[in-house]
């Protein structure tokens, strides 16, 4: 855009230089009004591209990186929180929240940098969705639970980040608007905590959730990498050997039978792609049926393409528009 209002200007120079007096008398009556609908032409194209970026401003928020001290953990833990366009014009608005979970090996930049907050902006420039926070806490590889190994992400998630977002920005502190949200690892952490707290939000949302239907065992063939990282993550997160009960205790598709009378409150959506190069769609297939059969409203979508967040941003327009639905 900077390049064009430039070349603008370089045009109408010799315009400009040209309504000396000389310059002025030596121009026929035709060579003038040539002139000076070519200054009218240019004006009005810089006025256009001037428009359009306050339009692109207006549809865009901004993003700040922090910490937030966290007892549960013991520790400050980074976080992201995506503000929307008006939160700076309007001091005394507040905004829903959507407290939003990152998957395994990422971080609460991945937010921005694998190009989410660019389709937010997008919709809400087109009238799709409207106006919420956006909060992203680092959770590193912790599926956002209460560990076996004494590590209480699930706890640092609705007792420490949770009020402290409320607390320092201005959000609308009320379940009736606000969403948990999350991919992959943290579409399980999303439902799970959501699962074991309706009472705390209007809904949840889940995009490739990482969901086990059964306790990752040792593999019998040492070949087996995928096997063997998930029987080391399941010793780090439901005890070594891992503990079925304490699993089946933190899971979405167990939560999903054990409270759901409690559940019927939330709004639910989830969605999962055809080719999940993780096979998730089996456990998400799965949940769809657990809820159906318990009674549950919810909305499931079984999509063309693969997993995590080239997933999401294909998927971003019925998610987010669940999302806003959700909690406006």
């Amino acid at each position: 855009m900077t390049k064009n209002l430039r070349n603008i200007a370089t045009s109408l120079l010799p315009l400009v230089l040209c309504a000396s007096l000389t310059c002025a008398l030596a121009l026929t009556p035709a060579m003038a009004a040539a002139t000076w609908q070519g200054v009218a032409a240019a004006t009005k194209q810089a006025a256009t591209l001037n428009q359009s970026a306050a339009q692109s401003n207006a549809s865009s928020g901004r993003i700040e990186y922090a910490e937030f001290q966290s007892a549960s953990l013991g520790r400050s833990v980074r976080y992201a929180v995506s503000l929307p366009p008006s939160y700076e014009q309007k001091p005394t608005a507040r905004y829903p929240l959507v407290i939003f979970l990152h998957g395994l090996n990422n971080d609460e930049r991945d937010w921005e940098t694998q190009g989410i907050e660019a389709k937010l902006a997008a919709l809400r420039a087109a009238g799709k969705v409207g106006e919420f926070i956006v909060a992203i806490p680092y959770g590193a590889n912790s599926f956002y639970l209460n560990a076996r190994d004494g590590t209480r992400y699930e706890d640092a998630i609705v007792k420490d980040f949770l009020p402290f977002i409320d607390g320092k920005y201005r959000t609308t502190a009320d379940p009736r608007h606000r969403l948990i949200d999350g991919i992959s690892m943290g579409g399980y952490g999303a439902l799970l905590i959501a699962f074991k707290h309706p009472e705390l939000f209007a809904g949840v949302a889940a995009h490739s959730a990482a969901l086990f239907n059964e306790l990752p065992q040792l593999p019998t063939d040492p070949a087996d990498r995928r096997g063997g990282y998930r029987y080391q993550l399941a010793t780090k997160l439901f005890g070594a050997p891992p503990d079925a009960a304490f699993f089946q205790a933190n899971n979405p598709l167990y939560l999903a039978k054990a409270n759901a009378d409690k559940i019927k409150s939330l709004k639910i959506y989830f969605d999962v792609g055809e080719k999940d190069r993780y096979g998730f769609d089996v456990g998400n297939r799965e949940l769809d049926a657990v809820l159906t059969a318990a009674g549950v409203r919810h909305e499931y979508h079984l999509a063309p393409g693969d997993h995590g967040w080239t997933f999401l941003a294909d998927r971003s327009e019925p998610a987010f528009t669940f999302v806003w639905n959700a909690v406006r």
